[in-house]
């Protein structure tokens, strides 16, 4: 599972640039401009002219969903240039590209070296969210936990009584989460340049990183720690510490609704309530689980039966909202249900709802059975129900741990709203676009109608970067009519680009396409998709 995320790739993509990829100009031109699916902000161009010759450019400057990049005055002469961009989209995430144009000439793109250590940040950049997660909702979630159920308790411990904060180790949990945070922040800065996990040493990550919304996000989370370890101090006295524990909660689930492409998703309107709502009701399930432990080894069999009973009450509302939030979420990502299997977002997303499930079932047992015999059964029976309940507790700690794991993996994984779609008719040419291994490939299929055709593999590393394989196969496939899979081998005619020419195909409709690229002897990419065919045009 640790694996998995290494599937992740950018969520904003380059609709448009001028000069375009490829093109050959008679003049040098006074300026790029690049046009996305959303509003960027720029974190690094640079230009190379001929021969590698490095061009300053000017700062970039952004409108909407363009950027402006201005080129000092450059000569005539003829040859190729290339554009590097590095952006940060709206919710957060690295993009990464670049553009070939010829000064009178047709350019040929050259081979890019590949990014060592990217795939590396991106899996520390991972794990950091995933550490950033879990202590976060579980120190929120703890504070709730005192606010709302066990204001003030504590238990005797020997000779001493003890505060359930502390027992639940609540303010280890918020230093921990305090660490956390500028520790994943500095490793998506990393990310952000496209470079190695040690880039969060440098200004140049920090720099980048704080101009995104995971800077405001940080700045958030940290103000709500502030809080909750401010309220755990003044637990003991009463109102003001529970009023600082709720407000010290609320801030802190506040920073996970202004960055990530949950958070960012349209309507913004809706997604940042689904994401705040979410994240509270899932923080005071995490963070209930800590206090309960300690509830269960320290307090009074009729006391801990009592304040059980009270979390048990008030979780029921707590798992209904959590539901309807997270399927709220999920429609909004999840926008093709169709495509669920095939992505890696969806993918996540089942193995996320199995987790989810044995959750909902551990609560059930614990609320229906549990906590019932724990406060009316036998003293034998209320002895065998704590035991049980403390071990159910420890099983929700494990499987709650996988889930969090698992959404911070979806946090690094393009949903499929942000997936090329195809559409329902593609009267002349038809592309799609495919993620594998964290790579991509842009597959168009030229006229797109029954007969002759061209098919034409872009394949990308996740920095945009081309890349190219050891060895290369398609397979296209109509299961609907019969068609067995179609095995072809394309031919390369550039970096990272691929033709297969006069490929015939005899039915109008939805193809599916497999291409299997052999990274090296014990790696392979799988790339799926669709492709819709027409029917023959009328000059066929």
């Amino acid at each position: 599972m640790v694996l998995l995320p290494t599937l992740a790739q950018a969520h904003a993509v380059l609709m448009e640039s001028s000069p375009a990829d490829g093109a050959r100009v008679e003049r040098p031109p006074a300026d790029i401009r690049l046009r996305f699916n959303e509003p960027v902000t720029p974190v690094a161009i640079h230009a190379f002219g001929p021969g590698g010759a490095l061009v300053l450019p000017g700062p970039a400057v952004a409108s909407d969903d363009a950027l402006r990049v201005p080129l000092p005055p450059l000569p005539a002469t003829p040859g190729p240039y290339t554009v590097s961009y590095r952006v940060t989209s709206g919710d957060g995430h690295p993009v990464a590209g670049s553009l070939l144009f010829g000064v009178g000439m047709t350019p040929e793109r050259p081979e890019q070296a590949e990014e060592r250590g990217r795939n590396l940040a991106l899996l520390a950049a991972m794990a950091a969210r995933a550490l950033h997660y879990s202590s976060l909702l579980a120190a929120a979630g703890g504070g709730l936990f005192l606010a709302l159920v066990a204001p003030g308790a504590a238990f005797r411990t020997g000779r001493d009584w003890a505060p359930l904060g502390r027992l639940a180790r609540l303010r280890v949990t918020v230093a921990l989460a305090a660490l956390a945070v500028p520790l994943n922040l500095g490793l998506t800065g990393a990310l952000l340049i496209g470079e190695s996990p040690l880039a969060l040493l440098t200004p140049e990550a920090w720099r980048a990183v704080l101009a995104s919304t995971g800077g405001t996000s940080a700045a958030i989370a940290l103000s709500g720690l502030a809080l909750l370890a401010v309220g755990l101090w003044r637990n003991r006295t009463g109102v003001g510490g529970t009023l600082t524990l709720l407000l010290g909660a609320l801030i802190a689930i506040g920073a996970l609704t202004v960055t990530g492409h949950a958070a960012t998703a349209p309507p913004s309107w809706l997604a940042a309530p689904l994401v705040g709502l979410h994240g509270l009701t899932a923080a005071f399930w995490l963070g209930a689980l800590g206090p309960l432990r300690a509830i269960l080894r320290h307090a009074p069999a009729l006391e801990a039966a009592r304040l059980v009973r009270r979390f048990s009450h008030g979780a029921v509302w707590v798992v209904a909202l959590l539901i309807v939030a997270g399927a709220g979420l999920s429609a909004l990502q999840i926008t093709d249900p169709d495509r669920i299997g095939s992505t890696a977002y969806g993918q996540f997303w089942l193995v996320k709802m199995i987790g989810v499930a044995l959750l909902l079932g551990l609560a059930t047992v614990n609320r229906l059975w549990l906590t019932p015999t724990l406060e009316n059964g036998a003293r034998a029976a209320r002895e065998r129900a704590n035991r049980l309940l403390s071990l159910s507790v420890t099983l929700e700690v494990a499987v709650m741990g996988l889930v969090v794991l698992l959404t911070a993996a979806l946090g690094t994984t393009p949903p499929p709203r942000t997936l090329v779609k195809p559409v329902i008719e593609a009267p002349v040419g038809y592309s799609s676009v495919a993620t594998a291994k964290g790579r991509q490939a842009v597959i168009d299929l030229d006229p797109a109608r029954v007969g002759a055709n061209r098919l034409t593999l872009h394949l990308a590393q996740p920095d945009g970067a081309p890349f190219d394989p050891k060895e290369l196969s398609v397979e296209l496939s109509q299961p609907a009519a019969g068609i067995e899979p179609l095995s072809r081998r394309p031919t390369r005619s550039g970096p990272g680009v691929y033709r297969l020419d006069g490929l015939t195909l005899p039915l109008a409709g939805r193809w599916d396409i497999r291409v299997d690229a052999l990274i090296d002897d014990f790696e392979k990419a799988i790339f799926r998709a669709s492709l819709t065919v027409g029917e023959q045009g009328p000059d066929k």
